[in-house]
């Protein structure tokens, strides 16, 4: 039974996969010397807070917005999924849980809304930006005037 419980335990951490980097002695020092300021208990959960707030920074709001409702469609709540995703990101400056909502303002000045059924609302200081972003339809000019019925 215990083993059982283990392994239920064990399927529901997120996947993970094993690799090997090969790094300068000075960047294995200061990734140490984080260790030991942060108190983390392995270098390798010291690299993974490194490697995530790194690649955090280099989010955009349509990143953040994916992930988002990625993380949504799987948990269906919308705090859970904030304390996830948007808690503590480094672009995110102002967090607001409303009762339908999450709005956030990021370091670009955009503010984002996240409804429940996953409709979003984006807006700077001057327009709304369109959600999904704007794709082309693959179709050519050519294909479109065959579907005119007349």
């Amino acid at each position: 039974m215990c083993i059982y419980l283990g392994i239920a335990m064990v399927q529901e951490k997120e996947a993970t996969l094993r690799r090997v980097y090969v790094l300068p002695q000075e960047l294995v020092d200061r990734i140490v010397a984080f260790q030991n300021e942060k108190g983390y208990g392995s270098e390798v959960e010291a690299v993974r807070k490194l490697l995530d707030e790194a690649l955090k920074s280099r989010d955009t709001y349509e990143t953040i917005i994916k992930r988002f409702l990625s993380r949504l469609e799987a948990l269906r709540m919308p705090a859970e999924v904030a304390r996830d995703v948007l808690v503590g990101h480094p672009l995110i400056t102002e967090l607001k849980f409303e009762r339908d909502s999450i709005t956030f303002r990021m370091t670009n000045g955009y503010n984002i809304s996240i409804q429940t059924d996953g409709t979003v609302s984006i807006e700077d200081e001057y327009n709304t930006i369109p959600w999904p972003p704007y794709s082309a339809d693959k179709k050519s000019a050519k294909d479109l005037d065959d579907e005119i019925p007349f």
